[in-house]
């Protein structure tokens, strides 16, 4: 069972990692129009993360067995569900938070190659 949570865990890294630059290159490659078209781009570059966290925390919510904690081996028992669906969220959240946030990054540095290639293209043209 360790080895399934350890491999899910790094296959939920992995594509937290690459999944927004490949989003946002997507997005741009598209010529799209109208007044939300700055809306694509941030939804590429946070959705993974979002999908990510939600998908984590509603695998976990099912595990309820009445004790908190147990992430260094440390347990306790929970006041309720509503404790125990905070610290689960808590917890998906800072397992998440470096790949998350570096996907984010290598995302953004896309959105910035891309518009800066645009630019550059525009006024050699």
């Amino acid at each position: 069972m360790n080895t399934i949570i350890l491999l899910l865990t790094l296959l939920i890294s992995v594509l937290l990692v690459l999944t927004p630059p490949v989003a946002v290159w997507r997005v741009l490659s598209r010529q799209a129009s109208g007044r939300a078209v700055w809306l694509y781009p941030a939804l590429a570059l946070i959705g993974p993360f979002v999908a990510a966290f939600v998908f984590v925390v509603l695998a976990w919510l099912p595990t309820y067995s009445g004790q908190c904690g147990g992430w260094l081996g440390e347990t306790s028992p929970c006041s309720g569900f509503g404790e125990y669906a905070s610290e689960t969220m808590f917890w998906a959240a800072m397992s998440m938070a470096m790949p998350g946030l570096l996907g984010m990054l290598l995302g953004a540095a896309v959105l910035f190659v891309v518009l800066i290639r645009r630019r550059t293209f525009r006024r050699a043209a």
